[in-house]
């Protein structure tokens, strides 16, 4: 199997400096659209620490910096370009950390959050399932796992550095299988859906 990892390493990279200068538009509105979406479902949440998985340039973590001033805020990225325009972004916002590390191994104890988000990576992760699985087990008991992505069902083809377009009922099943309770279930747009699961 090819390196997946690898391959969106080097492709994030060479794409930091635009996704960061677009605010996380990169080639569509999708993730900038997927964050603020994630941001407004989590104003009713409490939770003193919270994870963002492909975390970017990270405008998730500068807009939930502001809306939940006393939570310990983590963005993991395998991209170190990525995150060196995250430190940047978040360089005001004391609470911020931030790793680089992959999906499929959070470096990251059990039951260390009360929300974990994956916004427009997870097509690709050569590990989905066990993306899943690895924000189930971060998250402690009523933590709120919030999955958004590409739709696959439009039937596209992945490029080189993507593993798979998951469907919204695809990505349901996964949540499902990890154990989560499927409260939010849509379509952001015709060509991505917005999940969110609760442990």
């Amino acid at each position: 199997m090819k390196d997946y990892e690898k391959l969106s390493r080097e492709h994030f990279d060479e794409m930091a400096d635009n996704y960061a200068a677009t605010d996380g538009r990169y080639y569509t509105p999708l993730p900038a659209l997927a964050c603020d979406e994630a941001a407004a479902l989590l104003k009713g949440e409490r939770f003193g620490a919270m994870l963002d998985v492909g975390c970017g340039s990270g405008r998730l973590l500068f807009v939930l910096s502001a809306e939940h001033p006393s939570a310990s805020l983590f963005g993991l990225d395998i991209s170190p370009k990525m995150l060196a325009h995250a430190r940047e972004k978040t360089a005001g916002c004391p609470r911020v950390t931030l790793v680089e590390g992959g999906a499929g191994s959070l470096p990251f104890p059990d039951g260390s959050f009360g929300a974990v988000t994956c916004i427009m990576s997870f097509h690709h992760y050569p590990y989905p399932e066990r993306a899943v699985e690895e924000a189930f087990r971060v998250l402690g008991e009523g933590g709120l796992y919030i999955l958004s992505d590409v739709d696959g069902s439009g039937g596209g083809t992945p490029g080189e550095e993507e593993f798979k377009l998951h469907t919204a009922d695809e990505a349901e099943l996964l949540l499902r299988g990890a154990g989560f309770r499927v409260e939010v279930k849509r379509m952001l747009t015709p060509s991505a859906f917005f999940l969110a699961g609760r442990k």
